[in-house]
């Protein structure tokens, strides 16, 4: 009946017996039960409620988690369709628009339009490669893989622009795990780039390893704008994006997304864009399985 001290006997007659020790008697002899003790039951009822709002949340966040695979997977298969289609067109377009650079050279106020034509090809060129890339099935190689060594060359791989200072921290006493080192470059690629384009005016982009015998989770953090509340449920939806029409395509965290629920992994979003509320930036998380899931 939870009742391990003399102070824990409360002794209130409730169950019918004048004392806690008498009721436990009567169970012992098979004559009462446990849920007889109202303290005892008030008790288990807590219990079984903690259990229960605990499993509830699981579940939700397990839902949604379904939902935007589902989703993702919907849109994987009408990118992958349309890419296909767009991608030989858009190429000839491009050839052409070139070979007409090349024979106009001399002639500025042609070249200004069919530059023109060449860059904004190559933009949807760029845009039709992310679609094509987040449709797409990729069995993940798992290879055995220094996650520092891979945050720090990502790092210095990016440019870091004026006014952003970088701290990083590995915390991860072993650095080692099976992943797809490609793959995971790709996503600290996404959310460095994204950390960058958050602190126009500068600020500190930090980027931290850590992690316990079974999972490695890599935290990359700014002092930016922050992300409204209204769109922290979108910023994984393929083409949603907040930066100005021509500085992004919407498919960066997407494809993030994508790379790191093949991991078996988790990617989670902390947010703050209101200063009345406190230090505004946006902080991602990635936890990954430190051995291959197959």
């Amino acid at each position: 009946m939870g009742k391990q001290t003399r102070e824990d006997e409360l002794n209130c007659g409730a169950c019918g017996y004048d004392t806690c020790r008498e009721h436990a008697v009567a169970i012992l002899k098979g004559l009462a039960e446990s849920e007889m003790c109202l303290p005892y039951t008030i008790e288990q009822l807590k219990k079984t409620v903690k259990e229960l709002n605990l499993s509830h949340e699981q579940l939700a966040s397990t839902q949604a988690a379904l939902m935007q695979s589902e989703k993702l997977a919907s849109m994987g298969q009408l990118a992958a369709g349309i890419a296909h289609e767009v991608n030989n067109p858009l190429g000839i377009v491009l050839v052409y628009a070139h070979l007409l650079l090349d024979e106009y050279k001399n002639q500025p106020e042609m070249r200004e339009d069919l530059e023109m034509i060449a860059r904004h090809a190559d933009r949807c060129k760029k845009i039709v490669a992310g679609l094509l890339h987040f449709s797409r099935q990729n069995k993940v190689v798992y290879q055995e893989t220094d996650v520092r060594r891979l945050v720090d060359q990502t790092l210095r791989a990016i440019p870091q622009p004026d006014g952003v200072r970088v701290d990083v921290r590995h915390e991860l006493a072993d650095p080692r795990a099976e992943l797809d080192g490609d793959q995971i470059t790709q996503v600290l690629t996404n959310l460095i780039t994204n950390a960058y384009a958050a602190m126009p005016n500068g600020g500190t982009l930090k980027a931290v390893t850590s992690g316990t015998d079974d999972v490695v989770t890599i935290t990359v953090g700014d002092t930016g704008v922050g992300i409204p509340d209204e769109n922290r449920e979108k910023i994984f939806e393929p083409f949603f994006t907040t930066k100005q029409i021509g500085k992004g395509t919407g498919l960066g965290l997407a494809v993030t997304y994508g790379i790191v629920k093949m991991h078996s992994g988790d990617i989670r979003v902390e947010s703050n864009a209101d200063p009345d509320r406190g230090p505004t930036g946006t902080t991602f998380t990635v936890t990954l399985p430190r051995r291959a899931r197959t």
